[in-house]
């Protein structure tokens, strides 16, 4: 296990996930990665609320892999007391992450049939949990994302997974609504849009996290 402090492609790090994945469970990669994104929530929001038990945690799920690593991510927490929902952004959502979530005592909440409660909910957030899109997708958000995101409070924790959706992975670029992140944990090796400017000022501080993916 290794991590590369130089900036790694989109393409290339989905090649080095492949050639893992031939030895190593996606599953047992994810874990770590929850593992990971759960450690920043808990030590940023803890500083905050004193507690996990006093925190109002959103998850904003996607339906890829970042959402599952969200989901798993949001199951820790809550199964440590933190009042967790997530939000389901898109039309399904990571299967294992969602049971997990479900059930350690997290509650779920489709924002295409319950938008103006999502809305709400993301208003009232001490910590929010960005898994809507991953490293494959475009710069932007489109509806719902947008709008939730929107709604996300100036005081909440804001812990990206992987990089904050609505940025490009291999852009520098911000000028598409994207989610501006107080930390950002990164898997294996930066990404551009971490590291080049205007894009890295809304990752906030990254963590570059190991999860196994072999770099040689």
């Amino acid at each position: 296990m290794a991590t590369y402090s130089e900036v790694m492609t989109a393409a290339q790090l989905r090649d080095a996930e492949r050639i893992t994945m031939q030895s190593t469970p996606e599953a047992e990669l994810m874990d770590r990665a929850a593992d990971a994104v759960a450690a920043e929530a808990r030590g940023t929001t803890e500083a905050r609320t004193r507690q996990m038990g006093r925190a109002h945690v959103v998850v904003l799920a996607g339906t890829g892999n970042n959402g599952g690593d969200a989901l798993l991510a949001g199951a820790l927490l809550s199964a440590e007391g933190a009042d967790a929902v997530a939000v389901l952004v898109g039309d399904g959502a990571h299967e294992r992450g969602l049971k997990r979530f479900a059930a350690a005592g997290g509650r779920i909440v489709r924002a295409a049939d319950s938008l103006d409660e999502a809305l709400a909910l993301v208003r009232e957030a001490h910590c929010v949990i960005d898994g809507i899109v991953g490293l494959g997708a475009r710069a932007g958000l489109r509806a719902p994302a947008d709008g939730l995101v929107a709604e996300i409070p100036l005081h909440a924790a804001v812990i990206a997974v992987d990089i904050p959706s609505g940025l490009e992975a291999d852009s520098g670029d911000a000028d598409l609504p994207h989610v501006h992140a107080g930390v950002t944990v990164t898997f294996t090796a930066l990404k551009r849009c971490l590291s080049a400017r205007p894009a890295k000022t809304s990752a906030g501080l990254v963590v570059l996290a190991d999860v196994g993916v072999t770099l040689d």
